[in-house]
């Protein structure tokens, strides 16, 4: 299988984070231009230097908790490089607190974040580029949109925004599906990102796992890949679980 993305521009948002950064190399890699957008622009700055010698690549700050922010940003890709082919929505945040000590404030900010920004997001790039050429969108859901979890990986706002993440991605991929635009998701389980990949995972988080181990971040991205290029021209509205088959775990 080969995934070539010579000629096309992927944007990734979160692309300055462990998991986003691996994507954005692997489709430099692929021959796609990047575009890192992220919410320091000190941060997206070393990270596009870190990244430049892969291939053309750019970053600009975004703030996607601020809805009326996002146009503008999408608008001044599209003019920069010529259109968006690839949208990767991996920005999020995580955590939050335990279910009787949730306030409104944390829930909203878990919600604006990982769900209605990531729609702004996709509604943006199929507006302004997508709708006039297609193109492939992947969001980032999680374990979490599909199963219960302990906190404080896991929480109620964090799991109720990425079961949106789920849904939002099979609607738009029927509503869009008509202008060439493929919208998929990814689920990941553990990822050995920051101190994590450094260190030996505690029995009682590999255990469960059938095949006794964490994803690496090139696992994630592998599939981000695949669901984004003409490999996956007939996958839309899917959510590609990545978890060592732990979720599949029955007592």
């Amino acid at each position: 299988m080969v995934v070539d993305f010579t000629g096309k521009t992927a944007v990734v948002t979160g692309g300055t984070g462990g998991i986003g950064t691996v994507i954005c190399k692997e489709f430099l890699e692929s021959g796609a231009d990047v575009v890192i957008l992220d919410v320091k622009q000190d941060v997206i700055d070393a990270k596009v230097s870190e990244l430049s010698a892969y291939g053309r690549v750019a970053g600009y700050e975004i703030n996607l908790g601020d809805s009326s922010s996002i146009a503008p940003i999408v608008e001044k890709v599209c003019r920069e490089f010529g259109g968006i082919d690839v949208l990767v929505n991996c920005a999020g945040i995580m955590g939050g607190s335990p279910g009787l000590e949730v306030t409104v404030d944390e829930f909203d900010r878990f919600y604006d974040i990982n769900a209605r920004g990531l729609f702004f997001m996709m509604q943006q790039v199929v507006e302004q580029s997508m709708k006039e050429k297609g193109g492939s969108i992947v969001n980032f859901a999680s374990m979490a949109a599909i199963r219960g979890m302990h906190p404080p990986m896991c929480s109620a706002p964090y799991s109720a925004a990425k079961g949106a993440v789920v849904s939002l991605t099979m609607q738009a991929a029927v509503e869009w599906a008509s202008l060439g635009v493929r919208v998929n998701a990814v689920a990941p389980g553990g990822v050995l990102t920051g101190p994590m990949a450094t260190q030996t995972p505690p029995p009682d988080i590999i255990d469960p796992i059938p095949m006794k181990k964490l994803n690496r971040p090139e696992d994630i991205a592998n599939g981000v890949l695949f669901l984004s290029s003409d490999c996956a021209a007939t996958i839309t509205g899917q959510t590609l679980v990545i978890d060592g088959g732990a979720s599949v775990v029955g007592y």
